[in-house]
């Protein structure tokens, strides 16, 4: 098939394209975006607009036509099977005709020129570290995690400057929401496509998707509006209110307070650590830190290289079980790691174990009165107002157990927060300023490794405490 010589792919009209070679009939809807020149683009389209096949058939016309060499174009929904089941037979219908390799086990076409179009899963963001790539599109991106963009996707798109496209219908007022008031701020194209506008589906159908859906589902997936509550949701309500009362907002550490930190470890994916003290005011959450398939010696460093003093180090439950590759738990490599005078550096505890349900429930006793630093715990607060139910339309009912998705390492965290602040009366500001007075550190040396290793009820909390040394 011959391709015409043409500018390079940004800069490439709609026109010169030649988007009909691959069978893609393009709505009237999106060829602004294909005849765009911007390199940064933000779509907000109602369900079943068509948004994905357009910006699939978009990645295919602009490597086909690319002058770049080996480019390298990159489709990423938030789940790798999710860009299978959605994607993928797009792809291959697009490129059916051309085509000269279709790759079945990584989900890539390569084209005529050398240019390769590969779909990806954000729930393996390691995938894409070390790429390079020269356009992307990000679907139903505000279900990804909020540092998947600056993190691994902008950087593989830098030294070759390639494009973006944001793509999804809103979920809250989350990172998706604050990357399109962003395309708007910024001069991007930004696209917001409702269904009472597009004119895609008729009256009758939206009239019965009105009677079948509750107001708030239809004004999210059709009207594509930011505002309406995010189905499901445990702290949407409890977060809008700390918004509300400025309390999302500059919390500086402050060093007359020791920090704890809660954590949710993860070896195969996400590890969340929340850093956070205990005022008198209520809980101050002044940062958060969360890394994906990084071995336990990242963490050490990463724990080490804050200035915190820190007052306890709470590790999960699971944190007591021996790992293949070391013949040891996570709380005895905690243990080992030393300080420059040979004394143990990280003050460790077993956090008590708690069902779900009650965590979530102390979770939301103590948002009431946090406060959280707006920057330095972004992607933390974003995790907060994501965590939630599916909903079973079969059913008619919420499932019992929380989605597991991107949301769910921070939340996790924070129900070890939670906990342990509430059930091991840490919230007393006058036990703080006695702390404070004395100058009290609490030391993992005043515990045997078996009485770390137990399972901590709330009494067995106390009485571990009531033993410390002072």
């Amino acid at each position: 098939m011959a391709m015409p010589a043409i500018r390079q792919d940004s800069e490439t009209p709609y026109q010169e394209l030649g988007i009909a070679t691959t069978g893609y009939v393009p709505r009237d809807h999106f060829i602004p975006l294909h005849s765009r020149s911007n390199r940064w683009s933000c779509l907000v389209c109602h369900r079943r607009a068509g948004k994905t096949v357009a910006c699939v058939n978009e990645l295919v016309a602009r490597a086909m036509y690319t002058q770049k060499k080996s480019a390298r174009y990159a489709y990423i929904a938030p789940f790798y099977r999710q860009a299978k089941d959605v994607a993928w037979q797009y792809l291959k219908e697009a490129t059916a005709e051309f085509a000269i390799a279709v790759r079945e086990s990584d989900l890539r076409v390569i084209l005529p020129n050398g240019a390769w179009v590969t779909l990806y899963g954000a729930d393996n963001p390691d995938a894409l570290r070390g790429l390079y790539l020269d356009g992307v599109i990000l679907d139903e991106y505000g279900d990804c995690r909020p540092g998947l963009w600056g993190q691994v996707v902008l950087p593989t798109l830098a030294d070759r400057k390639g494009w973006a496209i944001f793509i999804g219908t809103p979920k809250g007022n989350n990172h998706f929401k604050a990357t399109f008031d962003k395309a708007h701020k910024e001069g991007w194209f930004a696209m917001h496509l409702k269904a009472s506008q597009s004119g895609i589906l008729d009256e009758e159908e939206l009239a019965e998707m009105r009677k079948q859906m509750t107001p708030e589902e239809y004004d999210q997936e059709m009207e594509c509006s930011f505002q309406a509550a995010l189905l499901g949701a445990y702290y949407g309500d409890l977060m809008a209110d700390a918004e509300n009362d400025g309390r999302i907002g500059e919390v500086p550490w402050d060093p007359d307070y020791p920090v704890h930190v809660s954590s949710d470890l993860g070896f195969t994916d996400s590890t969340a650590f929340w850093f956070w003290q205990v005022r008198p005011d209520g809980l101050a959450f002044i940062d958060y830190e969360e890394h994906h398939s990084k071995k336990l010696d990242f963490y050490f460093e990463l724990l080490q290289d804050k200035p915190y003093e820190y007052d306890t180090i709470w590790l999960p439950h699971d944190a007591r079980a021996k790992t293949l590759q070391t013949g040891k738990s996570t709380i005895e490599q905690f243990r080992s790691v030393k300080d420059q005078n040979g004394d143990q550096r990280f003050p460790v505890k077993i956090a008590p174990k708690l069902g779900v349900q009650d965590g979530i429930n102390a979770v939301r006793r103590i948002l009431a009165t946090s406060a959280f630093d707006a920057v330095e715990t972004y992607d933390g607060v974003e995790a907060l107002k994501a965590y939630r139910r599916d909903y079973d339309d079969l059913k008619r009912a919420f499932s019992k157990s929380p989605r597991h998705d991107w949301s769910s390492h921070g939340a996790d965290a924070m129900r070890i927060a939670a906990v342990v602040s509430n059930q091991a009366h840490l919230v007393s500001s006058g036990d703080y300023e006695s702390r404070k007075e004395r100058k009290v550190v609490k030391s993992i040396d005043d515990f045997t490794l078996d009485e770390l290793h137990m399972d901590n009820t709330p009494a067995k909390v106390i009485s571990l405490a009531s033993r410390r040394r002072v």
